[in-house]
């Protein structure tokens, strides 16, 4: 489904969309909201199966709204648990597979024993995997350690969303207190567990851990044993995370596969290990699982080869299981910091002994929060509804660490500007307004829409900014996956020629490409690679978009290759970058005037010459702005005087933008001339001054030329 059959299915619900990004998602949403059902629970996964199946959105939700309950009297929102336990007697007769709810792990004795934990080593068996190859089907990823713990940890969390809720992601660094390592130590962590070095680790017993949840998720339903088939339609987010390896999420908009990105949470622990506590939705209500596990070496013991692969927790019929139920419940609260309120489901991770690499915990939040920033900052960016989609934390023992904001970032508030601009152009929306001009290009292959590029040029901060010089003056597109909206990879074009300036771009696929760039990507999700795709059709797709990219982008360039020439009829030429070094704040190149001849900055005379320059300036009184004079004089020209016009624009990479910014610019005017008056009559040598307010973080072009006959001059006369 393209961008234009989104907004036809979205026309007639228009009022109930909450952002202006479409996707079948978000579109699927709003005709569930018309139905007067919100989309979440049961009926949302009833929903998507129904559009998988090939089922109109109407059809998706008038199914959801059926499923609400057949009575007449039947409330048409009902409570996750009253849905749960009226499955069988409430789901409508439909042709399509059915999403399975979780069946409740049933509670044995066994299951019900609050006693330490079973540990579990696994043993060598045709096909299994061990520990060390395990860590390594990462590859050989183009990002740190902390980026990808970020980049997988999040992706995970995006994909187990329910419905349109914002998603709450913390990552939370904190010192456990020696009652949290010592029931590590006796109630989780026991046996032997060689080759880990897990019981020196629970040594010390200030030992420092991440804590990474999510909330506004579904937790991690399914079964609970991989050996089984699990029923029709159910879901096997359990297993797929806790027990297999690389194993593919059936919804192909999402981040690929749990098992590659599980595995760095085990490198970035010194003892490889991690306890996992989720809490899902059943066909008994909210159920609680609590599974710890860990990837070491390989050890004999007692005459048997041991892969490395370890799992402490309920040992039922010869096979490791979790925690469930209040057991799961009770322990999780002693050693998480974050537990769950009410019904709330979700997913919370605790590694062991983090490396990241840096001195201290402050230092390692640091680190974590500009990972944010690079590989996160999409979903920073409110939609058009004002929310983000995800809500993000970095925090030291509970204390939020700050984030830098995208949007205003020296580096990063271009790609915000081009990925609003991407959105608006999918959503068929108009584009949001920008200081700085942004170009969207619709690429295509044979004629059929790929997906939209936008590009973008803007000024340079000169106050020092602490970052990486890779990064920083901005020479890359964004790549990025449609529905994800997480970073994929940053592609590497020329720099601007002016050093005034930098530039970025974005790209995203069209929703229903999503799908073939996903497959281009490696375990570690860090590019799109066509020569790994089999389809001849889907390689081409890959393969074009990223040719058109760069050929676009450098297309994009090319004007900047030759550095600005200001015309003759200026005598501002240099003013441009005399105030740029005066205003500290961004720089800009020589001036390139705008006005038209007649206008403000029209023409002069051959008999009059006008110069400008900076006579004094400082701070104004708004903070952030400074306040500048310029001395205005011409040689030549009548003896009575010339009329001269003076306009102060916001500076661009190859001109000024925009007639009007009262936000960035502020034009006092003359000094000694009536209020208003567009122009001043200066008699030769005799300069007159004029005054303006600039923003600190922007560059400004000065036009100055003969008035128009028809402009609003002043009458006074007078000079300063």
């Amino acid at each position: 489904m393209n961008g234009e059959d989104l907004a036809v299915a979205a026309s007639s619900v228009r009022k109930y969309l909450r952002t202006r990004d479409l996707s079948l998602n978000t579109v699927l949403a709003a005709h569930m909201r018309s139905q007067g059902i919100p989309p979440n629970g049961v009926r949302w996964e009833l929903a998507k199966a129904a559009m998988r199946a090939g089922k109109s959105f109407e059809d998706a939700a008038r199914l959801a709204a059926e499923f609400a309950g057949e009575d007449a009297d039947a409330p048409r929102v009902a409570s996750p648990r009253s849905i749960s336990r009226g499955v069988a007697r409430s789901a409508p007769r439909v042709d399509i597979a059915q999403p399975q709810l979780t069946v409740a792990t049933e509670l044995t004795p066994a299951r019900r024993s609050q006693e330490p934990m079973d540990w579990y080593p696994q043993r060598f068996e045709p096909g299994a995997i061990q520990g060390d190859g395990a860590k390594k089907l990462l590859g050989s990823p183009k990002v740190s350690l902390e980026d990808m713990l970020v980049r997988e940890t999040a992706q995970n969390s995006w994909d187990a969303r329910a419905g349109d809720r914002p998603v709450a992601f913390t990552m939370n660094l904190r010192q456990l207190d020696a009652a949290s390592v010592r029931d590590l130590r006796e109630n989780v962590f026991t046996g032997e567990g060689p080759g880990t070095h897990i019981h020196e680790a629970l040594a010390d017993e200030s030992l420092w851990i991440i804590e990474i949840s999510d909330r506004g998720t579904i937790g991690l339903g399914g079964p609970v044993r991989n050996d089984l088939t699990p029923p029709p339609g159910a879901v096997t987010h359990f297993i797929n995370l806790v027990f297999n390896i690389g194993a593919t999420k059936s919804d192909k908009s999402s981040g690929g596969t749990y098992g590659f990105g599980k595995s760095i949470a085990y490198m970035v622990s010194e003892v490889g290990a991690v306890v996992i506590w989720s809490r899902c939705n059943t066909d008994s209500g909210p159920e609680d699982r609590l599974i710890a596990s860990a990837i070491g070496d390989v050890f004999d013991r007692e005459g048997f080869r041991y892969t490395g692969r370890h799992w402490w927790g309920r040992t039922v019929e010869g096979r490791p299981e979790p925690l469930v139920g209040q057991a799961a419940a009770t322990l999780g609260n002693r050693l998480f910091s974050k537990g769950f309120d009410g019904d709330e489901l979700g997913t919370s991770l605790l590694i062991l002994a983090p490396l990241l690499g840096e001195p201290g915990p402050d230092d390692d939040a640091e680190v974590l929060a500009q990972s944010v920033l690079w590989n996160l900052w999409p979903k920073l960016i409110p939609g058009a509804d004002g929310e983000r989609a995800m809500d993000i934390r970095v925090q030291v023992n509970g204390v939020d660490h700050s984030i830098p904001d995208p949007a205003t970032h020296p580096a990063l508030s271009g790609h915000v500007a081009c990925l609003r601009a991407v959105r608006a152009a999918q959503a068929g929306s108009e584009p949001p307004a920008s200081l700085f001009r942004t170009e969207v290009i619709e690429l295509s292959r044979y004629n059929a829409p790929i997906g939209h590029l936008a590009l973008t040029k803007y000024p340079v901060p000169r106050t020092p900014v602490r970052i990486d010089e890779t990064r920083f003056p901005s020479h890359s597109v964004t790549l990025m996956r449609s529905s994800a909206e997480l970073v994929v990879r940053e592609l590497d074009r020329p720099a601007l020629a002016d050093p005034g300036f930098q530039w970025a771009g974005v790209f995203k696929p069209l929703a229903d490409h999503d799908s073939i760039f996903a497959e281009s990507e490696p375990p570690a999700h860090d590019d799109w690679a066509p020569e790994s795709l089999t389809n001849k059709i889907h390689k081409s797709i890959v393969k074009v978009a990223l040719d058109k990219i760069r050929q676009e982008a450098d297309h994009f360039l090319a004007p900047s290759a030759q550095a600005r020439v200001a015309s003759g009829n200026s005598s501002t030429a240099a003013v441009g970058d005399m105030l740029a070094g005066f205003l500290g704040g961004i720089a800009g190149s020589a001036p390139s005037p705008k006005a038209k001849a007649g206008g403000a900055g029209g023409a002069r005379s051959a008999k009059a010459a006008i110069a400008v320059r900076r006579a004094e300036g400082g701070p104004a009184d708004r903070a952030g702005w400074t306040r500048t004079v310029l001395e205005v004089s011409v040689r030549g020209g009548l003896p009575s005087g010339t009329p001269v016009a003076v306009r102060v624009r916001v500076a661009t990479d190859g001109g000024t933008e925009r007639s009007e910014q009262p936000d960035y610019v502020r034009e006092i005017g003359w000094v000694g001339a009536e209020e208003g008056a567009e122009a001043a009559i200066i008699k030769p040598e005799t300069p007159r001054l004029y005054v303006f307010e600039s923003r600190d973080d922007i560059a400004v072009d000065v036009n100055s030329g003969i008035a128009a006959e028809d402009a609003d001059i002043e009458r006074s006369g007078g000079t300063s």
